[in-house]
């Protein structure tokens, strides 16, 4: 069974935590482009708002600990193992009673990483981070480095943190 990753933003750990309850209505409505639909918009993961107004990127196989870290090694130039032991590198805000849905941590290097990416940057980023067997970015990679920066941007202008709330 894989786990659902929600990748959200919050002004607090403490607004985060409440995401174990509040997050249950990922139908959410798509967060308007004022430019207009484009081929590349189209395709990518795309955040979300929640009901109550939180912005959501649900993602596959992309946790925040093991692969997030290799991605903030590569766009910071710190060794995975710095990032890794950094005190908000996949930190429990909250876990339900019954431990099937979890809020972790995003550090805020990677947030503040991310939201500086222009297209060149995501792709760059997704040529190092993300391979497929010919060394090249993945057909995945791009669209969601490019949505994760999205997020990480959004987060930077609202004064907000990363999270992520992994249901198993």
């Amino acid at each position: 069974m894989s786990a659902i990753l929600d990748y959200f933003t919050a002004p607090s750990d403490q607004h985060a935590a409440a995401a174990l309850d509040d997050l249950v209505d990922v139908e959410p409505d798509t967060i308007d482009d004022a430019s207009g639909p484009t081929p590349d918009t189209l395709t990518r993961p795309r955040i979300r708002l929640a009901a109550n107004g939180t912005p959501v990127l649900q993602v596959k196989g992309v946790e925040p600990v093991v692969a997030l870290g290799r991605l903030e090694a590569v766009l910071t130039g710190r060794s995975y193992d710095e990032v890794s032991s950094g005190a908000r590198s996949g930190s429990l805000v909250a876990m339900s009673d019954d431990g099937d849905s979890l809020v972790l941590t995003v550090t805020d290097e990677l947030r503040d990483a991310l939201a500086a990416l222009d297209a060149d940057g995501v792709a760059a980023a997704a040529r190092a981070w993300a391979i497929d067997e010919d060394g090249e970015p993945s057909d995945e990679s791009v669209p969601l480095l490019a949505a994760f920066a999205e997020l990480s941007a959004g987060a930077v202008d609202r004064g907000e943190r990363v999270y992520c709330r992994v249901l198993v």
